[in-house]
């Protein structure tokens, strides 16, 4: 089954913007944790929820294809799209593992969310590897920083310069026929 030609379903809208909201809070949660160390259980308990929501949304991808490209797309930027969007899954993978490998290398992960008994990786502990992994951990943060920038910027390109349906499909509340009259 694929997603409407030019629109993504409520599921993935519904995800995408989640999970946004999450990375967002977690990154304004990680600059604020040199001062406040009782954040960190916060940022812990927020990025084991982006990793389960990264994984329902692959699966929900996996079955559901991404809408079409408008025809006047040029190739590089289909390309370019469907890089950054694999990037982004990788990443969205990659930070909270490392997180967690993290925190499995030191302490120990302990609970999340204040009520939820959370298990750790199967990593030694070390302070070195915890060291080495939150090193990852940062570099992959700042990384996903640089997509996200990368993909609001192309978001707004489609929206003011090239004017056609691709800012609008991500967009809660819309509906199909609106849609239709951009395509």
């Amino acid at each position: 089954m694929r997603e409407a030609y030019d629109r993504y379903s409520n599921v993935s809208i519904l995800i995408h913007w989640t999970v946004a909201l999450l990375v967002v809070a977690n990154l304004l949660i990680a600059l604020a944790m040199s001062d406040h160390r009782e954040l960190f259980p916060w940022h812990k308990s927020i990025g084991i929820t982006v990793l389960l929501l990264t994984l329902l949304r692959i699966v929900w991808r996996l079955t559901h294809p991404w809408p079409h490209f408008p025809e006047r797309m040029p190739g590089w930027e289909r390309v370019l799209s469907r890089s950054v969007h694999i990037a982004f899954y990788v990443l969205l993978l990659a930070i909270p593992l490392l997180g967690w490998a993290t925190v499995s290398a030191g302490r120990g992960t302990g609970e999340i969310y204040g009520f939820i008994q959370w298990f750790d990786l199967p990593v030694a502990k070390s302070p070195e590897l915890r060291d080495q992994l939150g090193g990852l951990h940062e570099a992959a943060a700042i990384l996903a920083v640089a997509l996200v920038v990368l993909h609001v910027c192309g978001a707004l390109k489609h929206q003011f310069f090239d004017e056609d349906v691709v800012f609008h499909r991500m967009l809660p509340g819309l509906r199909q026929s609106h849609m239709d009259d951009e395509i």
